[in-house]
């Protein structure tokens, strides 16, 4: 124990926690913890069991084109009475059969084809969408993860400056027995330390915090504290225009729109199928097994009137359609200028890493050098500790402006996609 001014220390300084070994099954990489919450997500095995739930509905679609046979059987009675019942040339006093009957649509090629294509469209909006969630996950999880392996940096950071205070606290003790220092100086010191370990620990919480959210988003029951390894930074590529994966949707918005407009002008074209039954019916059950015969022919609907019904659709689908021009046009603009936005940012922060890179080897330059001077009296402890504290704000700037670029750096990567 030291005793300054009164004051008495007890012991030396809490061992600091180091970062934990890494461990080889819990995830440390971004594209770790992209493909975990790609296998986890609720979200996408829903679509993808959609994309093949649309498979279905077509081969649904190809079967209802085929004949359809189905077994009728009918036993009706109708009792006749001096004053009570029907009139025998009505109910021929019962109706009693079993046919089988089998229909086929007939000349209906055009309304199949865009069933199918309805389908198909169907089919290429579920596989947009699966990637329009793929790119929303993978957007949340990158910020995120960016945000954890920032607080990590600074975990990392604090804990690196505890230890140089701490070493540089064996000398001070030394210096002060000596009378080179008073201990009113070294109390400031010592409390200085201090405060670096409370730092350390709530940065530690805060790190623990932010790799439980990852975790978390990516459906992982981890808890491990593990560093992250720092991200590659993606290509700068060039924003994607109508083919990107966000504008796709308002392309096959468009082409469902075509198609449903068609299938209302097939619905009102005359419809003709194939009939035929066989089988057994008569007005009397005694006598229905001499009654076997068939029929068969065709089936004509030809729409009339309809209250306006078609004319109504046709204006819905074109509410529809300027409803979508105007959503893809404020996208469209949107787009451009976040693009243009994220690279005035990029710029301006590439500058502003360049300037704190070279703060940052100052100060620790001037760090370096006050410690020898401290070592002979000729700096104060007030003094070294100002220069640790500037050192540490413009680490902790550093930290901050690197994950600003990076996170600039991925929206621009999704930007293109």
């Amino acid at each position: 124990m030291l005793l300054l001014g009164g004051v008495l220390l007890v012991g030396g300084p809490v061992a600091a926690q180091p970062l934990p070994a890494p461990a080889s099954s819990v995830p440390d990489r971004l594209e770790e913890f992209l493909t975990a919450a790609y296998q986890n997500s609720p979200l996408l095995g829903d679509l993808r069991g959609q994309v093949l739930q649309n498979r279905i509905d077509s081969l649904r679609r190809a079967a209802q084109n085929r004949p359809y046979v189905a077994g009728n059987a009918v036993a009706v009675y109708a009792p006749v009475s001096r004053r009570f019942g029907y009139d025998e040339a009505v109910s021929n006093g019962g109706n009693y059969g079993t046919v089988a009957s089998v229909s086929q649509p007939l000349l209906n090629g055009n309304s199949l084809r865009n069933d199918y294509r309805l389908l198909e469209n169907q089919g290429q909006t579920l596989r947009n969408n699966g990637r329009l969630s793929a790119l929303d996950l993978r957007r949340t999880v990158t910020d995120q993860f960016l945000t954890a392996y920032a607080a990590g940096q600074q975990w990392a950071f604090g804990q690196d400056i505890l230890a140089q205070l701490r070493r540089q606290d064996v000398l001070l003790r030394r210096l002060v027995n000596g009378g080179l220092y008073k201990q009113t100086q070294y109390l400031s010191y010592y409390l200085s330390v201090r405060t670096q370990e409370v730092t350390v620990q709530q940065n530690r919480l805060a790190y623990r915090r932010e790799l439980g959210t990852l975790r978390y988003l990516c459906g992982l029951r981890d808890t491990v504290l593990r560093p992250l390894q720092t991200p590659a930074p993606p290509t700068h590529p060039a924003l994607a225009g109508l083919g990107s994966i966000t504008q796709r949707q308002y392309t096959l918005d468009s082409l469902n729109l075509g198609l449903q407009r068609q299938a209302i002008a097939l619905s009102y074209r005359p419809r003709v199928q194939a009939v035929a039954d066989i089988g057994l019916q008569s007005a009397s059950l005694i006598a229905i097994q001499r009654h076997f015969g068939i029929s068969g022919g065709l089936q004509l609907s030809v729409p009339i009137f309809d209250g306006h019904q078609r004319q109504l659709g046709y204006s819905r689908l074109e509410v529809a359609e300027q409803i979508r021009r105007g959503y893809r046009s404020f996208l469209t603009a949107q787009r451009q200028q976040l693009y243009d936005q994220l690279q005035n940012q990029l710029q301006a922060t590439t500058q502003l890493l360049v300037s704190l890179q070279e703060q940052l080897r100052i100060a620790n330059a001037l760090v370096e050098a006050s410690r020898q001077q401290l070592a002979t009296g000729d700096l104060s402890i007030l003094d070294y500790l100002q220069l640790i504290s500037s050192t540490r704000n413009f680490q902790f700037s550093l930290t901050q402006a690197e994950t600003d670029r990076l996170r600039v750096l991925y929206q621009l990567d999704y930007l293109s996609e």
